[in-house]
């Protein structure tokens, strides 16, 4: 048999079974009982229909599969974008707090001190970008009555001095800089040392050329004296953290931790005018300390 032959044949029969199928579901419906050929028929092609059904059946769940992971994969994008949109809401909201106690803070002290001093608040908006520890930029200058000379303050302590002005701007040099000395004191004891200086690319400061028997230890609270003439006194300076004796036995130094946090500094008073000290001048005024802090303005 030609191949020809054998394709017409294939597809007669294939014609016929379907016809025969056609023939027993149509009538089927009417009758009751099935011929003996049909249900030969019937059995011979129940696996063929079983394994197609098996296939339609895989091909419906791939399509649901396929389906369902895009639905999901739209959605976990969706949760992503929202998820980033409720960190920031609580980044901003965390930031808000921090500045509303900063700003508490911050008026708090202008109250308590109402009797001690003048006050202008400025922001922070730059640093010097070679030394971050030694000049920070404040938003106050002429316009507002700010003059060089002028002492930088905030709720947690001393910060340093206003060396340059511009209109709206103005330059204030650290007490982290060794140009931004101040005499000090001890708080518990009454006792004036002589001078803290800043220690270079460093946010501690050191007490110098203390004599041996200066009364200093560690966890004393550190104040300016008031002497040299820049520097109202009592104002809180920092803690000490270390005391250490100098190589040949006649001078220590103490190492100082600021209260000033100086890394996070964002606001800052300027003193505009001294009405009272924060506690009085006892002791004379020396000439290193006035020295020292008359410094070499930048």
């Amino acid at each position: 048999m030609t191949r020809r032959k054998k394709v017409l044949v294939g597809v007669l029969l294939t014609g016929l079974v379907l016809l025969t199928l056609r023939i027993m579901f149509l009538t089927g419906l009417e009758r009751t009982k099935s011929l003996p050929f049909e249900v030969a028929l019937r059995e011979m092609l129940a696996p063929l229909q079983k394994g197609i059904t098996s296939i339609i059946n895989i091909a419906d769940n791939y399509t649901a599969y396929f389906e369902d992971n895009e639905l999901l994969r739209r959605q976990n994008e969706q949760l992503q974008r929202q998820v980033s949109e409720l960190e920031e809401e609580i980044y901003a909201l965390q930031e808000q707090k921090l500045e509303n106690e900063r700003l508490r803070a911050l008026l708090d002290y202008q109250q308590e001190k109402y009797d001690n001093y003048e006050m202008v608040l400025a922001k922070v908006i730059g640093r010097n970008p070679t030394n971050w520890y030694e000049m920070i930029i404040l938003d106050k200058g002429k316009k507002q009555g700010i003059r060089p000379g002028m002492v930088v303050v905030n709720h947690d302590g001393l910060i340093g001095r206003v060396v340059q002005v511009s209109v709206n701007t103005a330059h204030v040099l650290l007490i982290l800089d060794r140009e931004g000395a101040v005499g000090g004191r001890i708080l518990e004891n009454r006792y004036t040392p002589g001078v803290v200086v800043g220690v270079d690319n460093s946010q501690y400061l050191e007490m110098i050329h203390l004599a041996h028997d200066v009364p200093i230890e560690p966890n004393q609270t550190i104040v300016s004296s008031g002497l040299g003439g820049v520097f109202p006194g009592g104002i809180r300076i920092g803690k000490v953290v270390e005391v250490t004796l100098e190589p040949q036995g006649l001078t220590k130094t103490a190492k100082i931790k600021p209260f000033v946090d100086f890394e996070r500094l964002e606001e800052a008073f300027i003193i505009t005018q001294v009405k009272k000290t924060e506690e009085p001048i006892e002791t004379e005024e020396t000439e290193e300390t006035e020295a020292l802090e008359g410094g070499s303005e930048h």
